[in-house]
């Protein structure tokens, strides 16, 4: 269907009564078909649209061809669409249908050695390489109103979160590459979120870890500090930035700028584990994130300067976040061959 008669559809649609000719003519002009004449023509021979003087009106299979358009567009423009064999778990709903708010984040863009991060992930899951090295996000966010979905923010829960995602790919059951954020490590100060993330046995990929956090902000500083519990060592992290907001990235960076990096550490939706023979995907549905580079004033991080993926990591880059929403998609899983 050429995107002339789409619009014709779609005018129809709009007016379950029918458009008088004359009037549907014109309102195809104004929206830029350039022949809304043809347009209409390329409806009826399908039976999409009927001419029942003086109205144009939708026919059933006019309408049933507006939601098969519909539903073409939504999965041409799927930032992680199911492939042939994925299946929806059967998780508890609410555990992997919620909706929140990130009121600011920070995010440490790391490089790290491909053969040490590959260590710490599972078959069949691999480092996704970009300029030559892999890549392992800190992102410290604070998150407001994190609710099921449908459920009233007053009931929301508000917390901090230090997440370690690192940029990895698998082949999927089509044998295409499929990528996504693998989490190494998580920490979060809310004990409940914590029971919460780690009540998702199909989805599990380490202990998500508590401890004390705080964020905090004096002018354009923003403060963080992650002070993990004993049971989880290893993730002591503090952290000065100042938050000015700058398009350039810093001195010695590998990229050229916040357009270079958007593909390979921004535009990532899918959450992936491994359990048993399947690889797990959830996905977040998100407003586009307002990165800006910010400074590093001070900053230690103890997992990646004294962890398993030191020596050899280095601080890239620092990305300052600002408000965005976001909501989980069902969980999904497809199986994979060892």
């Amino acid at each position: 269907m050429s995107p002339e008669s789409l619009a014709a559809l779609v005018a129809l649609a709009s007016e379950p009564l029918g458009l008088a000719e004359a009037e549907l003519l014109q309102r195809l002009g104004a929206a830029g078909v350039t022949d809304p004449a043809k347009a209409l023509e390329g409806l009826v021979g399908p039976g999409y649209a009927s001419r029942e003087r003086p109205h144009w009106v939708l026919t059933a299979s006019g309408h049933e061809a507006l939601r098969d358009a519909h539903r073409a567009l939504e999965q041409r423009y799927d930032v992680s669409p199911s492939t042939p064999g994925m299946e929806t778990c059967p998780s508890i709903p609410w555990l992997t249908q919620v909706q929140t708010h990130w009121v600011e984040a920070v995010s440490l863009n790391y490089a790290v050695d491909p053969e040490r991060l590959a260590r710490l992930l599972p078959t069949p899951l691999e480092p996704e390489l970009h300029r030559g090295t892999a890549w392992v996000q800190v992102l410290m966010s604070s998150l407001r109103d994190m609710r099921p979905q449908g459920v009233a923010p007053l009931l929301g829960v508000c917390f901090y979160q230090a997440s370690y995602r690192a940029a990895v790919r698998y082949r999927d059951a089509r044998g295409e590459w499929r990528r996504g954020g693998y989490f190494v490590r998580s920490e979060t100060n809310d004990p409940v979120m914590r029971r919460v993330g780690n009540a998702l046995d199909e989805f599990r990929f380490h202990a998500f870890g508590e401890a004390q956090m705080v964020m905090a902000r004096e002018g354009e500083l923003l403060t963080l500090a992650v002070d993990p519990d004993a049971a989880f060592p290893g993730g002591r992290l503090v952290g000065v930035f100042d938050t000015r907001p700058r398009t350039e990235p810093p001195p010695g960076s590998v990229w050229t700028g916040l357009d270079d990096l958007h593909e390979p550490l921004v535009e990532c939706y899918d959450a992936l584990g491994v359990s048993g023979e399947y690889v797990y995907v959830l996905t977040i549905d998100r407003e586009p994130w307002n990165a800006r580079f910010a400074s590093p004033v001070e900053l230690y991080c103890e997992y990646l300067e004294e962890g398993p993926l030191a020596p050899g990591a280095r601080l890239d880059s620092v990305l300052h976040l600002t408000e965005c929403a976001y909501r989980w998609r069902p969980l999904r899983r497809e199986r994979f061959t060892p």
